[in-house]
This record gives structure tokens, sequence and C-alpha cells, in this order.
């Protein structure tokens, strides 16, 4: 077995909230390890800070998701009248409006992880 080239262990305490921030970060950024993660935050040439707002993010995945509760309600209301075409086109505007709410919702993570990621 070879011998470890980090020979020495740093320990410090944290508060169970900032444990679960530094877990989401470490997950965030798809480092694995938190020793990953402390090695690429603490030893890069510049010091970067990011804090993320995503109340905004939030409120936009919310008012899509009523939206679509509004088009299934629509499209019951249209299958329970037999008016066919009404359901069909509510139905299809409701699965558009479903697949957009997953692509934003991957696409955001996405770039969230590789901002967080970037530089070494």
């Amino acid at each position: 077995m070879s011998e470890r080239v980090r020979n020495i262990l740093k320990k410090f305490y944290v508060t169970e909230l900032q444990n679960e921030m530094l877990n989401q970060l470490v997950n965030d950024t798809g480092l694995q390890t938190f020793s990953n993660y402390a090695r690429r935050m603490l030893f890069k040439e510049t010091s970067l800070f990011i804090q993320f707002d995503e109340s905004q993010f939030e409120e936009l995945i919310y008012s899509l998701r009523r939206v679509e509760n509004n088009l299934r309600q629509l499209s019951s209301i249209a299958e329970q009248s037999q008016n066919i075409q009404a359901y069909r086109a509510i139905e299809y505007s409701r699965r558009l409006v479903s697949n957009y709410e997953k692509q934003l919702t991957h696409y955001y993570k996405q770039k969230k992880r590789k901002l967080l990621s970037k530089g070494a």
C-alpha cells in the first residue's frame, strides 16, 4: 500500500445547519467528498463566494405548476363535457408546460453545478 500524499488531518466543528449547507454544496458541485470540495475551495488562486438567491426561480416553478394544475382541471372539464377537441388541445398545452418546467429545472441545476465546480 502506498503512502498518502496528504498526511496532515484538519478538523473543525460546524452546526447542524452548517453541516447541511456543506453537504448541499458538495452535492451541487459534484465533487463527491467534503475533502475534495474543501481542497478545491481553499486552495484556489482567487477566492470566490457565491450565494444563490433561488426565490425568483422557485416562484417561476411554482407559477408553472399552478398553470399546469389549472390546465389539468380544464382538461377534466372538457373530458366530462365530451368535447374531445378541447380536451386534446388542453392536454397538449398541459404537457408542454410540464415538459418546460422539467427542462427548466434540469437546466438550472446543471448551470448551478457547473458554476459551483469551476476553478481548481
